[in-house]
């Protein structure tokens, strides 16, 4: 009878504490859930060819301006600012879209992944982060 009444609270103490282990699990630092998904659109970066074809039009329609020194200042701040519009066309040309992916992580802090590609992912899709990218779960 002695070891009956000490072995039954033993056997409950390691059920109960058995049972509470099993439902903790770890946190995963890299888990968590999209709260909000947004595509901008942005600027590309302009290149050597639209400095190019912009300084040379800038400089052609510069020279078309007075005479003397007066042309020649003309032309230079022709080249100059034609270069720096070519640049600033071209870059519009060439937009970049880009998706911010911001998420709740397990951890309790929140972040955002910025990627050049669509994610199709959604509000409340579970997602593990990976090199750089989001992966659904």
């Amino acid at each position: 009878m002695k070891i009956r009444n000490l072995l039954l609270p033993a056997l409950l103490a390691i059920t109960v504490t058995g049972a509470h282990a099993e439902g903790k699990r770890p946190v995963c630092n890299e888990c968590g859930t999209v709260t909000s998904v947004r595509m901008i659109e942005k600027d590309g970066k302009g290149g050597a060819t639209g400095v190019v074809a912009g300084g040379l039009a800038g400089g052609l329609l510069g020279n078309q301006v007075g005479g003397g020194t007066g042309r020649t200042l003309a032309t230079v701040a022709g080249a100059v600012g034609g270069a720096y519009a070519g640049k600033t066309i071209e870059g519009k040309m060439n937009k970049v879209k880009e998706w911010h992916v911001n998420v709740h992580y397990e951890n309790g802090k929140n972040g955002t992944v910025v990627l050049g590609h669509d994610p199709q992912l959604r509000n409340g899709d579970r997602v593990r982060r990976q090199n750089g990218d989001l992966a659904r779960i």
